[in-house]
């Protein structure tokens, strides 16, 4: 047997698809994959009799998971399409003008919270922080002049940071300075603000979407892991545990509601996307004999939860074999880990379940979980966040 040791991965747990620089043409993708082998090559032999191990860095990283550490929060922070009376905003230098002033105003609470910039300015008062939206509002009319921006050109890109409410708020501030430091010096304009007055310390990151380069910030869904991944990272240096997997690593099936949402069920309200949801999965019973029908991805969601599971499995006995007692510690944690993510019970199946008192059963392929919901997109994966789902103020 080879003496050669291949390193288990964890690619299906934890996602690698991360940009490794922020705002790539081509859609913000790096690279082309690996290197498929030349016809003829001869490859090593990786064979499953071949020991394996675990490196140092996804040991840590699994016994973060594990055991819990909390998930940091990053979010891009989506304009509002309409007013408050409904109708919709159309996009011109004049409403983007407004919306850049309003959303300085309150990230700064009106003046009341110290605004923090690129340059290390920090403003306070509402006259103060009005420096920055003039100031921005002229680099923007400049770059309006020189054809980098257009009428419809967004002026601002606002991004939101959170922990839970045990992490300390200055760290998680300092985190974020650092972060915005390494990502965004000298290519954007930021501001920065620390809020406080809510469960969860955050951060509101205001960026000018057009850099100094005259390229326009276009986060992508890679590019907010690759945030995350920094932001954990940034944090742990400063002595707070965090991570930043991948909601189905940690076999969670729903992503966090949209903010209009959620705010209109904290006030005791029934958002009209519930009733949506009942129609959809009604017409869905009805057309098919009281049965939830199979969809194309509910395969995709079994069979990544399955290779997810296998992982973590495969991991633990790797574990549990090495002379270790911290590694045999962390096989048996992870085992425990493992054993819980079977559960995939989603919010169109619990629908299903109050429409049909439990009698419905779903059409689909036995596997070690039952996802039965759509694939969502996975750009927010923390466990709570002060401002969910997406609309900038």
């Amino acid at each position: 047997m080879s003496d050669f040791k291949s390193e288990l991965g964890f690619q299906d747990c934890w996602s690698s698809s991360a940009n490794k620089e922020l705002n790539k043409p081509a859609g913000g993708s790096v690279g082309s994959g690996p290197r498929k082998p030349k016809a003829g090559a001869e490859q090593p032999d990786r064979s499953a009799a071949q020991a394996q191990t675990i490196s140092a860095a996804d040991k840590a990283r699994l016994a973060r998971v594990v055991k819990g550490a909390p998930e940091v929060m990053v979010k891009v922070s989506k304009p509002a399409k309409n007013d408050k009376s409904g109708n919709p905003i159309k996009v011109t230098r004049a409403s983007e003008a407004v919306r850049a002033s309003e959303h300085l105003a309150y990230i700064s609470r009106n003046g009341k919270i110290e605004v923090e910039n690129d340059r290390g300015e920090t403003f306070s008062g509402r006259q103060q922080v009005g420096v920055i939206y003039r100031e921005w509002m002229e680099k923007h009319d400049e770059d309006h002049r020189e054809g980098s921006a257009t009428d419809r050109t967004r002026i601002t890109t606002s991004i939101v940071f959170s922990m839970p409410g045990t992490a300390n708020a200055e760290a998680v501030k300092d985190a974020v300075r650092a972060l915005a430091r390494q990502e965004f010096q000298g290519r954007h304009d930021y501001a920065m603000a620390l809020h406080t007055d809510t469960h969860h310390p955050h951060v509101h990151l205001t960026l000018r979407t057009v850099g100094e380069d005259g390229q326009k910030l276009n986060l992508r869904k890679a590019d907010l892991q690759r945030l995350r991944d920094t932001f954990a990272e940034k944090l742990r240096t400063r002595g707070i545990e965090a991570e930043s997997t991948p909601r189905h690593a940690r076999g969670v099936t729903r992503r966090g509601e949209m903010t209009p949402v959620y705010k209109i069920r904290q006030r005791g309200g029934k958002p009209l996307a519930d009733a949506r949801k009942i129609r959809q999965v009604l017409r869905d019973l009805e057309d098919n004999g009281g049965r939830l029908p199979q969809k194309a991805w509910d395969d995709a969601l079994i069979a990544r939860r399955n290779r997810v599971m296998a992982t973590y499995d495969q991991a633990a006995t790797i574990l549990a074999g090495s002379t270790d007692p911290r590694d045999r510690d962390l096989a048996r944690e992870t085992k425990r880990f493992a054993a819980r993510l079977t559960e995939t019970t989603t919010q169109r199946a619990e629908i299903a379940r109050s429409l049909t008192g439990h009698s419905a059963t779903r059409s689909v392929p036995r596997g070690r979980g039952n996802a039965v919901d759509s694939p969502e997109h996975e750009q927010d994966l923390s466990k709570g966040s002060p401002d969910r789902g997406g609309r900038q103020r």
